[in-house]
């Protein structure tokens, strides 16, 4: 059975008397909930201007991982083919450049993309010189297919790195048909025992340069 409060005398506290106290009680474990939330840090970029961060929705096929932050350009018909993932890997591992390789795919581009790619008013392809690659579209189509089927073809042997959280492990991809790149880094590391999964993909050699800088800037606030 639950009591109230009792006064030196014996008696409960009146009313007025004990909501002053409740409330101090309230804020008290306000505050250590608070403490306990940021006491294990935030994962965050130097995100330049230009560009936006938010958690957008990211499904791991059998829970590999949980979305934290995705970067993108701001504005531009093509921003949607640019972006930096970064993810909490779900458990351990035990060897980083397997793992990295068994997560390289290649999202085969369906045709009417692909045609849009290439037609689109503000596609950097929608030039009269690309006409020729304009009808070839079939044979690009099939050429992403076979992408899609050996994916690790067009990959560098994974590489160690160092960003300002400590070591890492890169595995780097260059796609391409055509005309037309997908760059792909993928980055892995051990961050106080926690595992992060960085996940870059861009058509625009400009634009992965400036999202692997922006993936070199990852830290962990307190």
């Amino acid at each position: 059975m639950t009591r109230a409060r009792s006064s030196s005398r014996g008696r409960p506290w009146p009313l007025e008397r004990r909501l002053p106290w409740l409330a101090g009680r309230l804020s008290l474990c306000a505050a250590a909930l608070i403490m306990s939330a940021t006491a294990v840090g935030a994962q965050e970029f130097d995100v330049p201007e230009g560009f936006s961060a938010a958690r957008e929705a990211d499904p791991a096929e059998g829970g590999e991982w949980t979305a934290v932050l995705t970067v993108r350009p701001i504005g531009g018909s093509f921003a949607e083919l640019s972006s930096l993932r970064l993810r909490r890997v779900t458990g351990r591992i035990e060897d980083p450049d397997r793992w990295l390789g068994n997560r390289v795919t290649f999202a085969i581009t369906d045709e009417d993309e692909a045609h849009d790619l290439f037609t689109d008013p503000d596609s950097p392809f929608g030039d009269s010189m690309f006409d020729e690659v304009r009808k070839a579209l079939p044979r690009l189509i099939e050429s992403l297919k076979d992408l899609g089927r050996f994916p690790l073809r067009y990959c560098d042997k994974p590489t160690g790195g160092q960003n300002g959280v400590g070591a890492l492990r890169q595995l780097s991809c260059n796609y391409g048909f055509g005309p037309f790149h997908q760059y792909v880094v993928l980055r892995l590391q051990d961050v106080g025992g926690d595992w992060y999964f960085t996940e870059i993909r861009t058509v625009n050699e400009r634009r992965l340069k400036h999202l692997i800088a922006i993936a070199n800037s990852f830290h962990v606030k307190s």
